[in-house]
């Protein structure tokens, strides 16, 4: 409250002298109304709201408040915007809902020098949304985490080809929820969160690792585990099959292992620091005009060996690409999957030119025709290389790299 522009705090006070011209209190307190501030709203009362929701209090006998309570919590209030008539007051961020307390009385109670009153009010919480998806290509029987925020009160996850999942285990924070993954068998598809408050969709489609967003999945023909997706140029990191080196893999994958690698070492055509890939074409000559932002670059990854200094440089063409660092950020500077698979979501607006001689550190791509050969054919590949420190080891697999319409 006491952040508000002066023009909206000149406003408000000129609304709170106009409602009340006498302060004083002549009776216990009453709550009439709840309703938003906007003045084109204040006729409709309503009993429900999210935390962080700037709300306009109206009654009698308000005048003299002391505390204000949200289900219990104590919420801060500047007393200038409190009068005889209406108090301006806040919902607290964290003010407990029935996501985190099922006991939650649903109401304010507000506490003044003459009295106090309650009022029945909902304190929502907003609906959910998914973030990441630990392995968008998981086999059947494995664990699946999915990442996000308001993952409370889920009663239902969608999967493709009409199977629903009801056996969850979320944490209290409400920012992860893990299950079993399903036997979807050739079905791809999003998957759809639907819980007490509302309902979302993920950002990409899962077993998505043979369809036509794929165009490398590094099986060819006549190869099984999976529909073949090859277009590898036959150089580079390694293509093994071996489900017993990288568990959880239908198919062929590439496999990157090497070391000694000093600093700013950029000779990623030596020991298999590389994917190479043959050009793929993928979509028609209609993409060339969309947004880079509605598109995104996937790919699972599994590492057998901490990754805490390797750049991986995604490259769409000889003009694009973005500086894949997933140590930067994480604990200890150190990203390990610990041997399983674990999908990566790059926005294809966050590849970029290069500057002062530097791969992805430029100007944004702002369309597929800046990513995109003529025609839509996809020219991708990866480089591995070293900055300032040094690779001592590297060991790590990637597969089914693919573009997906996000938005």
């Amino acid at each position: 409250m006491n952040k508000l522009p002066s023009i909206i705090c000149i406003l408000l006070l000129g609304l709170l002298w106009a409602c009340s011209k006498d302060d004083s209190a002549g009776g216990p307190p009453a709550v009439r109304a709840v309703t938003l501030l906007d003045s084109t709203k204040q006729d409709s009362a309503f009993t429900r709201a999210l935390p962080g929701t700037l709300l306009l209090v109206t009654g009698d006998n308000l005048g003299g408040i002391t505390e204000v309570y949200f289900n219990g919590m104590k919420a801060y209030f500047n007393p200038a915007y409190n009068t005889n008539t209406h108090l301006i007051i806040t919902i607290p961020e964290e003010a407990p809902t029935e996501a985190t307390d099922p006991a939650v009385p649903n109401q304010i109670r507000i506490v003044t020098t003459h009295g106090e009153t309650t009022y029945a009010f909902v304190v929502d919480i907003p609906p959910p949304s998914i973030t990441a998806i630990s392995n968008e290509n998981a086999l059947p029987g494995d664990s699946l985490i999915i990442y996000g925020s308001a993952l409370w009160l889920i009663e239902k996850i969608q999967f493709p080809g009409g199977r629903t999942v009801t056996a969850l285990n979320g944490n209290t924070e409400g920012t992860r929820v893990g299950l079993i993954m399903p036997d979807l068998g050739t079905d791809t598809g999003r998957i759809t969160i639907v819980a007490k408050y509302g309902s979302t969709r993920s950002d990409g489609p899962l077993n998505d690792h043979q369809s036509g967003d794929v165009f490398s999945n590094l099986t060819d023909e006549g190869e099984t585990g999976e529909l073949p997706r090859f277009n590898w140029a036959w150089w580079g990191a390694d293509r093994k099959n071996d489900a017993a080196l990288f568990p959880g893999t239908r198919g062929h994958y590439l496999h990157c292992l090497f070391g000694g690698v000093g600093a700013d070492d950029g000779a990623w055509w030596n020991n298999g620091r590389s994917g190479n890939f043959n050009d793929a074409p993928m979509f028609t000559a209609a993409i060339m005009t969309q947004q880079a932002s509605n598109y995104a670059l996937k790919f699972e990854v599994n590492t057998k060996e901490p990754w805490t200094t390797a750049v991986c440089v995604l490259r769409f063409g000889d003009n694009y690409a973005y500086r894949f660092t997933p140590f930067t950020g994480a604990p200890g500077q150190s990203f390990h999957t610990a041997n399983k698979w674990q999908t990566v979501t790059v926005r294809l607006s966050e590849f970029r030119k290069a500057a002062d001689g530097v791969e992805g550190t430029g100007a944004n791509a702002a369309s597929m025709g800046d990513l995109l050969k003529a025609g839509g054919v996809v020219p991708f590949g990866f480089r591995i290389i070293s900055a300032a420190a040094p690779i001592e080891v590297f060991n790590a697999a990637f597969d089914n790299f693919r573009i997906i319409k996000v938005n």
